[in-house]
């Protein structure tokens, strides 16, 4: 169960009261809020406070997609890198990064999205665009 205090509370009270000035088509949600604060409805506040959050991603999960982005780089960097007769030995399409399946790894495609576009890391690393591989590629490396 979430413990607040009162000062917490009217905290989120007022945010809520704000938010619901904000965002007219959501008020009767940011309403409800309100009323579980104010009126001490205990039970419902983690709902209240913390609904729509996601778990947090475990260090070990970004890590892992951080190292594969961070291979990736490494291995496009090498590559150009090579005179050309070093070259000719090898597929540069296959140096691209792939991306993460859409479906079966949601989470790590908007991790490295993020990553990338939010971070600006590894912005020299050629991606197939946009990022969506059509196969699982953690679960064919994490083996």
């Amino acid at each position: 169960m979430l413990n607040l205090t009162d000062v917490e509370r009217r905290i989120l009270i007022n945010q809520s009261r704000i938010l619901a000035a904000l965002y007219p088509l959501k008020a009767a949600e940011f309403e409800r809020t309100i009323e579980i604060l104010s009126e001490g409805y205990h039970e419902a506040w983690e709902e209240a406070v913390l609904g729509g959050l996601k778990a947090p991603y475990l260090k070990e999960e970004m890590n892992f997609i951080y190292h594969v982005l961070e291979m990736y780089d490494w291995l496009q960097k090498s590559y150009y890198a090579l005179s050309f007769e070093e070259k000719v030995h090898f597929q540069e399409k296959a140096l691209v990064f792939p991306g993460f399946a859409p479906k079966a790894e949601a989470r790590q495609l908007a991790y490295a999205r993020f990553l990338m576009g939010n971070l600006d890391r590894f912005a020299f690393m050629e991606v197939v665009n946009p990022f969506a591989a059509p196969h699982p590629c953690a679960t064919l490396t994490r083996r």
